[in-house]
């Protein structure tokens, strides 16, 4: 799980969590995750998860890629996002998702290399 706790205790100490996992297995964790939350049901269809998710963000079922903002906050909102986006316009977003493999965050990649650099790693 994840804890977005903020503590008033600062350390010189950090972790980083971060993976790379193939479109499928994502989608099955995500519907995995949202089925814990009672977000939808293991029984749902593609349509009513959709319809219970689009509630959850304030939308329409109707292009939801194109015209829901999908801003609010909830826990695992990100993944609500994901698998809803999956829902409405499954093509192009798995498209969208393979496109980003290899296009790593450079501010954390320096933030590895200097670290590495300061440990002598």
């Amino acid at each position: 799980g994840h804890n977005h706790v903020l503590s008033k205790v600062t350390t010189q100490f950090n972790i980083v969590h971060y993976h790379w996992r193939c479109f499928e297995i994502e989608l099955e964790n995500t519907r995995r995750v949202l089925e814990r939350h009672n977000y939808i049901s293991p029984a749902d269809s593609d349509e009513q998860a959709k319809a219970k998710l689009a509630e959850k963000f304030k939308c329409s079922t109707e292009d939801v890629c194109n015209t829901c903002p999908l801003e609010i906050v909830f826990p695992s909102n990100h993944k609500a996002r994901f698998y809803l986006q999956w829902l409405d316009c499954e093509e192009q977003f798995k498209k969208e998702y393979y496109a980003r493999e290899g296009n790593f965050n450079m501010d954390l990649n320096n933030f590895l290399k200097e670290s590495y650099d300061r440990s002598d790693v």
